[in-house]
């Protein structure tokens, strides 16, 4: 059965019709759900239908807080894409308006950057870099069990001062402390998602030689 070309226009001229008076829409995603304290992330979203040139607002939500403030200003491109950097401090709810149209919001955790050096054997040094003051927050001081294949627990540390970092808001909290592990043990240290709550999720430390 032959459709009639006349027919076959028409339906085409509707589909047409259709996607011109789709509704508009704000897409907003971040490059990674996570990022290390200090680092930075990617927002990048589409207006449709395509407009070049327009001006597109991205608000943020941190973490303890309860006003979203302006954290860039950006033009769409002749596909109607947008991107900016954003570098939270704290977990953080990303938002991308342009005029009355708004995008869902997309969240951004973050995990402090938690160093451990050896002092000398059996000697350790802690670090947890933030922008909160984590001091009387507890790490778990771990060493890689291999025979059983696995990172166990050998002791918990816990924050004892902090100092502020080179540039606002960050703190470092650090602690000294003695353990007994064996001679060559990987040891490394663990921030967990208890610790950490709520503006933060759980972080591991590099791994060192006792």
């Amino acid at each position: 059965m032959k459709i009639p070309i006349a027919l076959t226009l028409t339906a085409a001229a509707a589909l047409a019709s259709a996607a011109s008076a789709a509704s508009p829409a704000l897409t907003l995603a971040s490059s990674s759900p996570t990022v290390a304290y200090g680092k930075s992330v990617t927002l990048s979203g589409m207006l449709t239908p395509v407009k070049a040139n327009q001006q597109i607002t991205v608000s943020a939500l941190a973490c303890g807080t309860t006003k979203a403030v302006t954290v860039a200003r950006v033009k769409t491109t002749a596909t109607g894409a947008y991107s900016t950097p954003a570098t939270p401090t704290v977990a953080t709810s990303y938002q991308a308006t342009q005029k009355a149209l708004k995008s869902p919001t997309v969240m951004v955790n973050v995990k402090p950057l938690v160093v451990l050096k050896r002092v000398k054997r059996g000697s350790f040094n802690a670090n947890v870099t933030a922008g909160l003051d984590l001091k009387g927050k507890t790490l778990l001081f771990q060493r890689y069990a291999t025979v059983r294949k696995r990172w166990v627990q050998v002791k918990k540390v816990t924050l004892a001062t902090s100092v502020p970092g080179a540039a606002k808001p960050t703190v470092i909290a650090s602690v000294a402390f003695k353990a007994k592990v064996v001679r060559r043990a990987r040891v490394r240290l663990s921030l967990t998602k208890a610790q950490a709550a709520p503006c933060y999720v759980a972080a591991l430390s590099n791994v060192v030689r006792n």
